[in-house]
């Protein structure tokens, strides 16, 4: 394939700070190589080229590709490995070993753990991962310690853990920029060795930056000004990550004669689909203008589909992709269902194993393998049953409860001497106050009894989950993790959800409950057969398919519920155009009107962002057996009656790119916005 002006005019462009505003499916990375190997062809040495990438596959493909193209090997690198390349040749200035071992995050976890041993600082709530968090933090900003906490206990571990660090000739993996930073800030001189090293450096996916490697690469191309970068800033979706959008955005502060060339023509999707997407993104206030167009035609519009609930929207997702499927011959690798947040997957395994579609879970666990949800069942389990040893080791010190290694082999050679199964053992040592010093062995003694006695009541099972987990304090071993609290919850939410979708249909029986959750459980993915894809929609970046579903698109789940500043918003109406354009010749989008969350039915209102879909580029579809009332036969002051929200009074009514919305003052006193076309109401 030639390429187009842009891409060409990209391409050879040689001197001077340049950002290539590569749009989704642009072909940027043909850009990149092509504009490599024409610095080779007017004579640049391979030797004065570097290419940054963001992970090794990229680095070694780009590689890989470079070499068959022109038989030269140039340095393609990402950023961490430039810095132990810089770092092996040149830490002795900062007093290190130039053999310096480099500690993993395992490795970080227990030096951080020696040192708040040493200095009697109990690893309670999560203080352990939290000063991790801030040290990471500090490092991979660029910062001074205090400028992130100026907590004194902080900046004493901080100055303790580099200090150990640095007494044991290692570094950590933020430290493989964080010392190339100080290095060069300290010996300019040996910076000027690297720059002169490096005449042209390139940059692919400059808008997921964080600030050291914005440092890094602005320092190393200080001298020769041949800063070439490639990106997207509709794409910044890691911030989370420390990703900063503004290193993009800023292009012409940092270079004031730098150049910009958009690349506006997309080679994977159709018109209709890029049309929504570009109309979607034009929302974000932080971003570069571009149009992206296709010579693939206007393709089918962009679906959207209202379900009553959650199952509803399930069971149309699974009957439209097998429609293509089997009618329409697309291979189910070639389709592929997103949502926000990795709970949200649960419903579909369920229903994929039903129907035995095979599927492949990308870039996360399985809901039935996730740690947090094998927790709980255990503690089902010895709930139902005594008996199950690995479930009651798995769980007795969750949260802790002072029981080691060598008193849980105490109980179990006592209770295999006395004949009893583990728990029936336990209980009888309190009955009988022989473990009175083990107060955390009676107090889950007396849990299990309490959730028993529940059970022979004939609890409802999402209530018994609820209970579980509070007497528990299972959410405390939760919050021993703060990056990850929130995801977890979110998991056992579902796990509740499951609970009472499951009893609907089954009644209460817990061993059954627990039966079903085992075989589902031991499902292996298939990863070598033709299979659907189910991932989150940050796993979705760089990745194309001919079918995409995209489900839940509700607000407090896209965008989700913590993005609370427009900014945040922003980023997820991001997510969503980078899952809207993976699309090449299909696109779903499906919201609930109820779903199913912490085992209550929730209702639901349609994400803001559908609404600033066009129109024009939608298909909107309602299979309710309900009847509509007709849009003519209502005026603002009419009375109706909605089956959720019951009687309201018409306030206004007016047209949004769904078509005829009503704002209606219910006897809540509550003012909802409503779609005509999904309007579930009578006059």
């Amino acid at each position: 394939m030639e390429l187009n002006k842009a891409q060409r005019e990209a391409a050879e462009h040689v001197e001077g700070p340049l950002l290539v505003l590569a749009g989704a499916g642009s072909g940027k990375t043909r850009v990149v190589v092509q504009r490599i190997v024409h610095l080779l062809s007017i004579g640049i040495p391979s030797s004065e080229i570097l290419a940054l990438t963001f992970t090794n596959k990229a680095a070694r493909e780009m590689k890989e590709r470079l070499f068959k193209l022109t038989s030269f090997t140039i340095l393609t690198s990402t950023f961490h490995s430039l810095g132990a390349r810089i770092l092996r040749e040149s830490i002795s200035y900062l007093g290190y070993p130039l053999d310096f071992t480099i500690y993993d995050e395992d490795d970080s976890e227990k030096l951080l753990k020696m040192i708040l041993t040493e200095q009697q600082i109990k690893d309670e709530k999560g203080v352990l991962k939290t000063f991790q968090n801030l040290i990471s933090q500090v490092k991979s900003e660029w910062r001074k310690p205090e400028e992130v906490c100026d907590d004194p206990q902080f900046l004493n571990i901080f100055h303790s853990y580099q200090q150990h660090l640095k007494n044991y000739g290692a570094v950590d993996f933020d430290d493989l920029l964080y010392l190339c930073l100080e290095l060069f800030q300290k010996f300019p001189e040996v910076l000027k060795l690297y720059q002169k090293r490096w005449s042209f450096i390139l940059i692919d996916e400059y808008q997921d930056t964080n600030r050291a490697q914005y440092l890094l690469a602005k320092m190393l191309s200080h001298e020769h000004n041949n800063f070439f970068a490639v990106g997207d800033p509709d794409q910044s979706i890691y911030s989370w990550r420390g990703a900063n959008i503004q290193h993009i955005l800023n292009f012409k502060e940092d270079f004031p004669n730098g150049k910009i060339i958009p690349l506006e023509e997309n080679y994977r999707s159709t018109n209709h689909i890029l049309s929504a997407a570009s109309f979607l993104i034009s929302h974000n206030q932080q971003r570069f203008h571009k149009s992206l167009w296709s010579a693939l035609g206007p393709g089918e519009k962009v679906t959207y589909f209202h379900s009553f609930n959650d199952r509803e929207e399930v069971d149309f997702i699974l009957s439209t992709l097998l429609k293509h499927h089997r009618k329409g011959s697309v291979p189910l690798n070639e389709c592929v269902i997103f949502y926000r947040t990795n709970s949200q997957s649960r419903i579909f395994e369920d229903a994929l194993l039903k129907k035995k579609i095979p599927y492949l879970l990308v870039g996360a666990v399985s809901f039935y393998q996730r740690k947090e949800i094998k927790d709980i069942l255990s503690f089902l389990r010895i709930v139902h049953s005594g008996s199950d040893y690995l479930s009651f080791a798995r769980v007795i010190n969750l949260p802790r409860r002072g029981i080691g290694e060598t008193t849980l082999r105490t109980l179990k050679e006592g209770a295999e001497k006395e004949g009893l199964f583990i728990f029936d053992f336990c209980q009888k040592q309190v009955q009988n106050r022989q473990a009175l010093k083990l107060k955390g062995l009676a107090e889950f003694v007396e849990m299990i009894l309490n959730l028993r006695e529940m059970v022979e009541q004939n609890i409802s099972l999402s209530t018994l989950v609820k209970e579980l987990i509070a007497q528990s304090r299972y959410l405390e071993v939760l919050r021993e993790n703060p990056d990850m609290f929130e995801e977890k919850k979110e998991n056992l939410d579902e796990l509740v959800s499951l609970a009472a979708t499951w009893e609907v249909d089954n009644g209460t029986n817990l061993s059954a409950f627990l039966e079903e959750l085992t075989v589902r459980s031991v499902h292996e993915e298939n990863k070598y057969q033709d299979s659907l894809k189910l991932m989150t929609l940050h796993h979705g970046k760089g990745l194309e398919f001919t079918l995409v579903f995209i489900a839940g698109l509700e607000e407090d789940l896209m965008p989700h519920i913590r993005a609370k500043e427009e900014k945040d918003v922003e980023e997820e109406r991001r997510l969503f155009y980078v899952g809207m354009t993976r699309a090449k010749r299909k696109l779903y989008l499906t919201s609930s009107r109820i779903r199913l969350l912490w085992g209550t039915p929730r209702t639901m209102l349609p994400s803001r962002f559908l609404n600033e879909l066009p129109h024009e580029d939608l298909e909107i579809i309602n299979e309710s057996g309900e009847k509509e009332v007709k849009e003519d036969v209502l005026k603002e002051g009419s009375t109706v009656y909605h089956r959720d929200f019951g009687r309201g009074v018409i306030q206004k009514i007016y047209h949004t790119s769904l078509g005829i919305t009503y704002d209606i003052l219910f006897a809540d006193k509550v003012s909802r916005s409503i779609v005509a076309k999904f309007a579930r109401f009578t006059k």
